[in-house]
């Protein structure tokens, strides 16, 4: 509440078209036994008192305002929609447009600003509180002392909701170089103030470690975690610091130990749900930690809580309209979108990519700014229309092969299959979200357009601020909303893996231009791991081979041109091999998802078989069929079903019939009843039912 609620002198202006009436004693002493009852927090008897000011001076914006605050703080918080109604009363009557943060322009309406945004925050409208507040810092300087620590540090944490730690570290410092300095006053005051710094102290400490956090800065992180740890040790808020701290390591069961030491209280003082936040967090460790299943298992938890603790707070408003009789700290509790973006992405590390695609189409609608969600969202329809890359191995594929056959006797004839790959053109606009792969290419176009410029095309001209400072790719922080912001190092490891599955999702839709435009500029980025490699190389001879540049895919799919497919950077296996021997190393983690192939034998023979492909299509049958029979023997059983088409091909156009007939006997007995005495002695390598094909 402000502590200037009529108590100016009678020089006191405002914007209205008739001056305010001279300031009385009595009416000075009515404001300051008001101010006296409030800072009791006996908000009855300040409200008393306001009803008697406001009646002495009913147009005065400054007595108007302090009286909404008043009732406010009797009711609660409860009466939300009320004192935003007595706010807008209170700016007609300064004159003020509160929905512009540009038309303030007197330090004496800070105050009213600073209402404003407190309420936007509690409603989660960070940007346009952050506005306000932005503005408001212009006046820092000439605000009083109390006000200007609270905008400061409201102002950090709308940065820290945005996404912007570095901005928000930014501001720590300069609070604590300035508006939290001790001795701005001389004299006697000096040791009050002292006593005034060390209160915030805590919370300044808090804000620089979530900073840190957020940045993933874990050397100065872990010193600041254990200066709390010292002064704050059973505080919630350094409790689950601490556990995201370790998490954030790699020290995941000690992550979930501290989570475990907190008491299960159902609401903190700031409004959260504890049990959703503990639940969640949970999930999230257990994601990293590769149980997947246990991990969504407490997110539905996670969803149970917030669901019940809304219906808790509806239940206690069901009589009231709009905001009213809900407490403000409990407007915005509900994580329901944050909770669905993190059940999206486990449902996917599952394998369950339809009710993955349904959280974070939802979940997408409110992060739209995030290029991973975007990324996770491709790889949902992509899920949905290829499990995995051992499908083609599975029975039903196989038989694919041969469909069936036709008369009987000598006239019998087989019907081979047309192939595995069909296409499935999508029903209606690709814009409209559907777990197709034409709605994959525009997630994908949409997480390119979020990410900064590709440094391989960009020009390298270093950008300079007001303040002539050099900003570097490196120093730039890409925002991915509800998670903190990517690194420079982070962007160019997405931006890989986006390039892949455009690449992918080009060929699937016969786009063999685009999908080589992609996988060009993926092999062009200078960090990539074993497996982008690998993919680029394959991708960009698929599309060469479809475009008819046949020799530039045969040069490309040389099998000993594999040599790692692993999914790391060398320098992170460095850093993971000294992380082993270190004490306080992180705990070893295995792939979130499956890779396949899983070895570099069968990586060698996957390229192989493409190779033979190749070389079949260009009428080089002899290369062909050495590079399946070499590729079908380090392949490992049960051969996929494309070997089987390619065997059968190579075969009848070069009229080995017989061989033929073995490879259908051998493997497809069951649309072959009418067996024909045949000679077995043929060649050696003529596959069995256990064998390779040759």
């Amino acid at each position: 509440m402000a502590d200037n609620k009529a108590k100016n002198d009678s020089d006191a202006e405002m914007e209205t078209s008739m001056p305010l009436p001279q300031v009385t004693e009595s009416q000075k002493e009515l404001a300051s036994q008001a101010m006296s009852e409030f800072d009791k927090k006996q908000y009855g008897s300040c409200c008393s008192l306001m009803h008697k000011l406001i009646a002495q001076r009913p147009t005065d914006p400054k007595v108007a305002h302090n009286k909404a605050v008043a009732e406010f703080f009797q009711s609660g918080f409860l009466t939300t929609d009320e004192f935003r109604q007595q706010l807008s009363k209170v700016c007609q009557m300064a004159h003020v447009n509160i929905d512009n943060s540009e038309s303030l322009e007197d330090v004496d309406h800070s105050v009213i600003y600073f209402n404003q945004a407190v309420i936007l925050y509690h409603l989660r409208q960070y940007k346009a509180a952050l506005n306000i507040l932005d503005k408001l810092f212009q006046y820092i300087e000439p605000l009083e002392e109390a006000l200007a620590k609270k905008a400061t540090m409201l102002l950090v944490e709308l940065y820290l909701c945005t996404y912007q730690p570095e901005k928000a570290m930014g501001m720590v410092h300069y609070a604590e170089k300035t508006v939290f300095t001790a001795g701005k006053n001389a004299g006697e005051k000096e040791n009050k103030e002292d006593q005034v710094d060390e209160a915030w102290k805590p919370k300044i400490s808090l804000y620089k470690t979530r900073c840190l956090l957020m940045m993933k800065s874990m050397k100065s992180c872990k010193r600041e975690i254990k200066s709390l740890m010292s002064t704050q040790a059973m505080n919630t808020a350094v409790i689950y610091l601490k556990s995201n701290f370790e998490h954030l390591r790699g020290n995941h069961k000690k992550a979930m130990k501290m989570l475990g030491s907190v008491s299960t209280s159902d609401f903190t003082e700031a409004g959260e749900c504890m049990p959703v936040m503990y639940n969640n967090n949970l999930g999230c460790i257990h994601f990293h930690l590769s149980k997947h299943h246990l991990g969504a298992f407490h997110f539905r938890k996670a969803f149970q809580e917030n669901e019940n603790a809304i219906k808790d707070i509806k239940r206690g408003a069901e009589h009231n309209k709009n905001l009213s009789g809900k407490t403000l700290n409990s407007i915005g509790m509900s994580r329901h979108f944050e909770l669905l973006y993190n059940m999206g992405i486990q449902l996917l590390h599952c394998g369950k990519a339809m009710p993955a695609f349904d959280c974070l189409v939802e979940a997408v609608q409110v992060f739209r700014s995030n290029p991973r969600l975007w990324l996770r969202l491709a790889e949902c329809c992509i899920m949905a229309n290829r499990q995995n890359n051992d499908e083609d191995r599975k029975l039903e594929k196989r038989l694919e092969v041969i469909q069936g056959s036709d008369g009987s006797g000598i006239h019998r004839k087989l019907r081979l299959g047309p192939g595995l790959k069909k296409d499935n053109p999508s029903p209606g606009t690709p814009a409209i979200p559907a777990a197709t792969h034409e709605f994959a290419a525009l997630c994908l176009k949409n997480a390119l357009h979020l990410l900064p410029e590709d440094p391989l095309t960009a020009e390298k001209v270093p950008i300079e601020d007001s303040d002539t400072v050099k900003i570097t790719p490196e120093m730039v922080l890409v925002p991915a909303p509800p998670g903190n912001p990517l690194k420079a190092a982070e962007v160019a490891s997405l931006r890989c893996s986006i390039l892949a599955a455009s690449a992918y999702v080009a060929l699937c839709l016969n786009d063999y231009t685009l999908a080589l435009l992609h996988a060009e500029n993926l092999l062009k980025q200078p960090k990539l791991t074993g497996a982008q490699r690998y993919l680029g190389h394959l991708y960009m001879a698929e599309a060469q081979v479809a475009m008819d540049k046949i020799a530039d895919a045969i040069q490309l799919l040389n099998p000993e041109l594999v040599v790692d497919i692993s999914l790391t950077l060398p320098e992170n296996k460095t850093e993971q091999d000294k992380s082993e021997r270190d004490p306080e190393a992180s705990e070893s983690k295995g792939y979130f998802y499956p890779w396949s192939p899983k070895d570099l034998t069968r990586a060698k023979a996957i390229a192989q078989y493409d190779l033979a492909t190749a070389h079949a299509i260009r009428g080089e049958y002899d290369k062909a069929g050495q590079n399946l029979g070499e590729s079908s023997s380090r392949i490992g059983t049960p051969l996929p079903a494309q070997m089987y088409f390619l065997k059968l091909y190579l075969d009848l156009i070069e009229g080995r019939r017989n061989m033929a007939q073995v490879v259908i006997k051998d493997h497809f007995g069951h649309v072959t009843p009418n067996r024909v005495e045949m000679k077995m002695n043929s060649k050696p390598g003529v596959p069995r039912p256990d064998t390779a094909v040759s």
